[in-house]
């Protein structure tokens, strides 16, 4: 019994440096590949062919998804103008076949009521030359003969209003349908706050059209908010990821003028660099990178990397 317990006693000693061991070895290998990791990225920023090769291609994947992601969102604008250019074609359908019937039925009348000057008359019947000058009588004659089954003339001059009235109350009805359309009360504005968050929804949800309506709409309505100089941040990463630079430059200089130190300030100093790179102005684009450390002394580490990657992509000296 003794040496069953000394033997579990001697077990248990010997598992516990072995898991010691096993943890360090696996602390060991972490540190290690954290090590090899920072010296890739470390030989990526300082000219290394191969790590420059990868990260080229990685650029140009990059630019090839902004490409493709900007043709998706030129289709989703598109598909939603001709929608509604649709509904819009069907109000005016609606509209016109409402003032069909409404002019049809004056057109009815005119046919029914046997209008002189178009479906042929007693006067178009019963012309000049068949009145006898040498005839006392002719005029009277030709005053109280008339065609069988033809309307006489106080007929028609009774119906004659009954026509202009319906076409009147035609016209007023369209016009009045136009002032009321026109007189639609406008749809409410959002405040700051609901504005620039809905518009970040849209951006969580790819909706990049949508998010750059209301980022636009943003800045314009609310120029003075604390914020503005992130919704010109956000406006002209819409303008990038579309492949759309020149408005992404100027979108990203607005973000620097109105908020130089706001929490976007350094990347939006980045894709400006980025924004003259695809313009073709890289000696432009290398001046602005490198002002960032001076720019921007405190700036975070995500944001040092961001800049130095970049200036390694340009080719900056």
């Amino acid at each position: 019994m003794i040496s069953l317990s000394a033997l579990g006693l001697l077990v248990a000693l010997m598992a516990t440096p072995a898991e010691a061991q096993s943890r360090r070895e696996l602390a060991a290998r972490l540190d290690a590949v954290e090590a090899r990791l920072a010296e890739i990225e470390s030989r990526a920023l300082q000219g290394d062919p191969v790590a420059e090769t990868l990260m080229m291609r990685v650029d140009d994947l990059e630019r090839q998804q902004r490409v493709q992601t900007g043709e998706i969102e030129r289709l989703n604008f598109e598909n939603r103008r001709l929608r509604q250019e649709l509904e819009q074609m069907g109000v005016n359908v609606d509209r016109l076949l409402s003032g069909g019937a409404v002019y049809g039925s004056g057109d009815a009348d005119r046919a029914a009521g046997g209008d002189p000057l178009s479906l042929g008359g007693p006067s178009d019947l019963l012309t000049s030359d068949e009145i006898d000058d040498s005839d006392p009588f002719a005029q009277a004659r030709a005053s109280t003969v008339q065609p069988l089954g033809a309307p006489a003339q106080n007929q028609t001059s009774q119906r004659a209003p009954s026509r202009d009235t319906r076409s009147q109350s035609g016209a007023q009805t369209q016009l009045n349908a136009d002032v009321s359309s026109l007189a639609a009360p406008p749809e409410p504005v959002m405040d700051a706050d609901t504005l620039f968050e809905t518009a970040n929804a849209r951006l969580l949800d790819g909706d990049f059209g949508g998010a750059r309506e209301l980022l636009r709409d943003f800045t314009e309505t609310y120029p003075d908010d604390q914020k503005v100089g992130q919704a010109w941040y956000w406006l002209g990463e819409t303008h990038f990821i579309n492949g759309d630079f020149q408005d992404a430059a100027d979108s990203y200089i607005a973000s620097l003028q109105e908020d130089r130190q706001g929490p976007r300030a350094p990347d939006a100093l980045v894709r400006l660099g980025a924004s003259l790179a695809a313009l073709g102005e890289t000696s432009r684009a290398c001046q602005v990178l490198a002002t960032f450390p001076s720019e921007f002394p405190r700036a975070g580490d995500d944001a040092r990397r961001k800049a130095q990657r970049e200036v390694s992509r340009i080719g900056c000296r």
